[in-house]
């Protein structure tokens, strides 16, 4: 197919769309976003700000609760823990975002919930706790802890307060119906049009899909490895003090970045039994061994002597991993397939 009747598909189906829309516009009413509610308070330095994105809502219905802390440059905020239940509201979502400059003195920080109701009429939403320590108190200090006031929502149900869910309604009454202001014939057509078009663009788009992609280009083994530290710091493991799974994936990087590197393959070994092989291998120097054998050490001290490393301890092994593989980088030495990295480095 030419790019010229490609171009007159494609414009013939955008026409339909939009004749479509218009024909809809016409017999839809505008419907009104609704009300936000808004509470605010001060405490200290910290003005906040409570905003559902509506101020009633229906039962099994879903809302945004929107915490807004204002605080001047420098303090330091420590938002609400994560949650599943927010008094009969269940916690759907929780995403914090800041802190963001809203001018040269003020930063504001934000977490918005998505709440769903589960039960009927003046529903209470609990305070949400949050701390705070001010710009010039000393680390060591404890932080302040606020709560927001309580306050609630209205939940409606569909039903009347008086309904009998098990009597039987009367039959409504018939509905005239509203002569179409479009003759039918025309729509028709259209739906017809429309529809020969859209098997022609599905017959174009299949044709093209049997066009295999092109492979991506090969990357240099040390550009992933470090990437895949990225993302292992990305996880936060070290602050979550998460010691087991923080040196399994330290391990796998490593060695993945080594079988690429120096062309080891060894797949019945053990991580550990691995590294340990390739330091007592020819291929490294004096540098690069005494690196591979402090990261080593490390690794048996947690594992078998129950060591309980610390935050600088998980540091100094990520540290080891990361200038090992930049001290060991090869920019010649490629990886045909990129885009498949073990699932143990990421």
């Amino acid at each position: 197919m030419s790019r010229w009747r490609v171009g007159m598909l494609l414009s013939l189906i955008g026409l339909v769309m939009l004749i479509f829309a218009a024909g809809i516009a016409q017999s839809q009413d505008t419907v009104t976003a609704p009300e936000a509610k808004t509470i605010t308070q001060t405490a200290g330095p910290l003005h906040i700000t409570l905003t559902a994105d509506r101020p009633t809502l229906g039962l099994a219905d879903r809302f945004q609760l929107t915490l807004t802390v204002k605080a001047p440059t420098g303090t330091e905020i420590m938002l609400p823990e994560s949650v599943k239940q927010l008094g009969t509201f269940t916690v759907e979502g929780q995403t914090p975002a800041g802190p963001t400059a809203i001018d040269p003195q003020m930063q504001r920080w934000q977490q918005i919930y998505t709440l769903e109701a589960n039960a009927t009429g003046e529903q209470e939403i609990p305070p949400l706790v949050l701390s705070f320590r001010e710009a010039d108190a000393a680390p060591e200090t404890e932080p302040t802890q606020v709560q927001t006031d309580p306050w609630s929502i209205t939940v409606t149900s569909v039903l009347p307060e008086n309904a009998d869910v098990m009597a039987p309604r009367d039959i409504a009454p018939p509905v005239a119906l509203i002569a179409p202001r479009t003759p039918l014939w025309i729509w028709v057509s259209v739906m017809v049009i429309g529809l020969a078009l859209a098997g022609g663009l599905v017959w174009w788009l299949r044709q093209r899909a049997k066009q295999p992609a092109p492979p991506p280009p090969p990357r240099p083994a040390h550009e992933l490895a470090l990437e895949a530290l990225q993302r292992l710091q990305g996880d936060n493991l070290m602050d979550h003090h998460a010691i087991e799974p923080f040196y399994v994936r330290l391990s796998s990087i490593l060695r993945q970045y080594i079988e690429w590197r120096f062309q080891l393959r060894a797949p019945e070994q053990t991580t550990e039994e691995f590294l340990a092989d390739a330091l007592a291998s020819g291929g490294l120097i004096a540098t690069h061994r005494d690196l591979l054998s402090s990261f080593l050490h490390q690794c048996d001290l947690v594992k078998f002597a129950r060591h309980q490393p610390g935050h600088s301890d998980m540091q100094n092994a990520f540290d080891s991993a990361k200038v090992f593989i930049e001290q060991t980088a090869d920019d010649e030495v490629l990886i045909a397939s990129p885009a498949e990295v073990t699932a143990s480095c990421n």
